[in-house]
């Protein structure tokens, strides 16, 4: 795969990671050379590629050329005028917004959609919400910055006492220390942190991956230690499932920590859309969640499934095949990233852009 095909795969694998849910309609990014902008799933131009930066928000769009910002709605219609006050991206309707604060110095608050502070100039840095919590600064009386976390009241859930604080998730947040200590809180400032947990993973599938020294297991989002730490390599829930390493082959687990599929398995991809691409014996095929074989990869290289459809590669090219096995686009492409809200980002020859179900383009762009 030659440069330009990898950057732009890099670029939308991005686009593709799991967010919040948002208040958007799909859109999707394009770009131009070094501009950037947004289609709709359908194929319209809702921002034009123009902008040095594009990054969609909830509930407004943010757009960037050179020091000015603006903001539009998800038709791309202008909200916040360009502007070089507000520079975050909205996330839980509210953006990080500078102000003037006790007694007169600069400090951060958070403004809504209309542009006006919602929440009032106090902290002395401030980070986007997630999931209704958001991590704030303050220097202490030694001028050294501390760090706390806040709800969209503006109300401390957790004191600003912290060396470092990474971004909420699920509820939950996760502080380190210099000494590299680890625990994490849920939404209420509770330390959950099981007892010899040396570090707390990211919430997916309803589960969290935790480390005891250099054994991993799970915990519940309460905190409850669901899958004690045993494995030297584990994943991340999808699906219900998390695949294991147990000695030198990967299986599954549930969420109860029962191997429903034996570790039988060279390689192992995370479920999606129902099944998962694992390799045994040289040999590569789709498995359901109980581990029965649900299909042969028609092709010579295959990606998980995604809205029904996977990709995969024949004689050098990449198309879509079905559940079946069938192909449903047949192989054209230098390049091909899963669908994603009904359309799927490809690389053909010199054009690249979103193709449909049907292998259209509903926007290209070429080189």
């Amino acid at each position: 795969m030659n440069r330009r095909v990898a950057v732009l795969l890099s670029l939308f694998a991005l686009w593709h990671r799991p967010a919040a849910a948002q208040a958007l309609p799909p859109l999707f990014p394009i770009r131009v050379g070094d501009l950037h902008g947004l289609i709709d799933a359908r194929g319209r131009v809702v921002v034009p590629p123009e902008f040095a930066e594009v990054a969609q928000g909830e509930p407004l769009i943010l757009l960037r050329k050179g020091s000015r910002t603006a903001y539009v709605d998800a038709g791309g219609r202008m909200v916040i005028e360009p502007q070089e006050t507000l520079t975050r991206p909205f996330a839980d309707g509210l953006t990080p917004a500078p102000g003037r604060g006790d007694p007169g110095r600069m400090r951060w608050g958070y403004a809504g959609p209309d542009g006006k502070l919602v929440l009032p100039a106090t902290w002395t840095s401030a980070e986007p919400f997630v999931d209704g919590l958001a991590v704030v600064g303050q220097i202490d009386a030694w001028g050294v910055e501390r760090f706390g976390v806040i709800n969209r009241k503006g109300e401390l859930v957790l004191p600003t006492q912290h060396e470092k604080l990474l971004a909420p998730a699920a509820g939950l947040v996760r502080a380190q220390s210099k000494e590299r200590t680890h625990r994490v809180f849920d939404r209420l400032g509770r330390d959950l942190t099981p007892p010899q947990v040396d570090f707390v993973g990211v919430p997916a599938g309803g589960l969290v991956r935790i480390w005891s020294g250099r054994k991993q297991g799970f915990m519940a989002l309460d905190g409850k230690v669901v899958v004690a730490p045993q494995y030297d390599n584990a994943d991340d829930f999808r699906e219900g499932r998390a695949r294991v390493w147990v000695d030198g082959k990967y299986g599954y687990i549930d969420e109860r920590g029962q191997r429903v599929v034996a570790a039988q398995y060279e390689t192992a991809e995370a479920f999606s859309d129902g099944l998962a691409l694992v390799r045994a014996g040289g040999t590569a095929q789709y498995i359901d969640r109980d581990g029965r074989v649900a299909l042969q990869p028609p092709g010579d290289r295959g990606m998980p499934f995604a809205e029904g459809l996977a990709a995969q590669r024949r004689d050098g090219r990449y198309g879509y095949v079905d559940k079946t096995g069938r192909w449903v686009i047949e192989p054209q492409f230098n390049a091909a990233q899963p669908f994603r809200n009904g359309l799927a980002y490809v690389v053909q020859g010199r054009a690249s852009g979103w193709i449909d179900r049907a292998g259209q383009f509903v926007w290209r762009t070429e080189r």
